[in-house]
């Protein structure tokens, strides 16, 4: 594992990561606080042409583009092909990190921050790798004998958690948000989820025929989706605001009484952060089924349900299930309550923080800074 001594103070900052938004959101939140707490210069190292280019641009985050690609569900030519472009992946890194010198590396999640994490190895600076899920992804599996240490959800010993934007957390949410104009955001994250794209608006055409319930419906539908997720809502008689992709999702959580959506940590950790009750509908064919672990964890602990992907063409069914929540206020905040006590959300800059506090050599049997 690499033992290079991790800075209590830095003046720069590199984080890799991305492909999906369960990626490169916190790689966002991270260097956003970075810059805004701690006045640190900040890289985001990324796919060139992929989602986490985007919105550093957007944000005015300075991109360096390491030219890579993913083995997972691939043909072995095509791996062979993949893995042939970690060398040079790992020169162009040396080259980035030789260029701006930070003093840490963080590494988000997706095949892309292999070749950085390899490099920051080779030079002698610090890597963390965020591991949001409760099973650890193949990339960071691959990389942990290389990095200072692993950033889990929970644990005694720190750092713990996962890294969020907005700000400090919002109070608990309050009985107003559960009653009136109740406000369903349906969530199918950053590249959208055909199956909820396509029975979730037939759910709630059922619900709204059998319900006098006054409801705003606000769904993401991934880039991708967008276009025939309205034009559904628009056939079935529904208003509804449908989103491409929003990086702010996180502060529409906010502010509605009931979420359906996938099970990504990321996704999980915004919701509960929030303090809004949550149909989960985990992917299926996730690596290691862990959304559906993240989802059961949150079931069991009261703070939302599960619907399985298959299970979204029972309209019917699944139209009395909301039913019977939306008419209960005192359930929905209740439900609401749980998901906020058992967040794995932080504030960025304070997870940030907890990992600098530390201060001393890391010990091999990973990232142990206190909160």
């Amino acid at each position: 594992m690499n033992s290079a001594r991790l800075p209590r103070k830095i003046s720069c900052l590199a984080v890799t990561g991305g492909g999906t938004g369960g990626h490169v959101i916190p790689a966002l939140n991270i260097l956003e606080a970075a810059r805004r707490e701690l006045g640190a210069a900040i890289v985001y190292i990324g796919t060139p042409g992929n989602l986490e280019e985007r919105l550093a641009l957007e944000k005015g985050i300075p991109f360096a583009g390491i030219p890579t690609s993913g083995f997972m569900g691939k043909n072995l030519r095509a791996k062979l092909s993949a893995a042939a472009r970690v060398l040079p992946g790992v020169s162009e890194s040396l080259r980035v990190l030789k260029d701006v010198r930070p003093d840490l590396l963080v590494g988000t999640g997706g095949y892309v921050q292999v070749p950085s994490i390899l490099a920051a190895a080779l030079m002698g600076i610090p890597a963390f790798l965020l591991e949001p899920n409760g099973v650890t992804g193949w990339a960071n599996r691959l990389l942990k004998p290389f990095a200072a240490g692993v950033v889990l959800p929970y644990g005694d010993r720190g750092p713990t958690g996962i890294p969020l934007g907005g700000g400090p957390r919002p109070d608990r949410p309050g009985r107003e948000r559960f009653q009136g104009l109740l406000t369903i955001l349906v969530a199918g994250g950053s590249q959208g989820a055909r199956q909820i794209n396509r029975e979730v608006p037939k759910i709630l055409k059922a619900l709204l025929e059998k319900e006098t319930l006054p409801l705003k419906i606000v769904h993401q539908a991934g880039a991708s989706g967008e276009r025939e997720t309205r034009e559904l809502y628009k056939n079935l008689g529904i208003e509804a605001d449908v989103l491409g992709f929003d990086p702010s999702l996180s502060a529409r959580y906010r502010s509605c009484a009931l979420t359906i959506a996938r099970a990504g940590a990321m996704t999980v950790a915004e919701i509960t952060y929030a303090g809004t009750p949550a149909f989960y509908v985990p992917y299926p064919l996730a690596i290691g089924d862990h959304q559906r672990i993240n989802a059961e964890s949150v079931h069991r602990a009261g703070g939302g349900w599960v619907w399985s992907d298959a299970s979204l063409t029972e309209t019917s069914a699944r139209a009395k299930e909301l039913s019977a929540v939306l008419r209960e206020p005192d359930r929905l905040r209740e439900a609401g309550d749980r998901a906020w006590d058992l967040s794995p959300g932080r504030p960025a800059g304070e997870w940030l923080l907890s990992l600098l506090d530390r201060g001393e050599r890391v010990k091999k049997d990973g990232a142990t800074v206190s909160k």
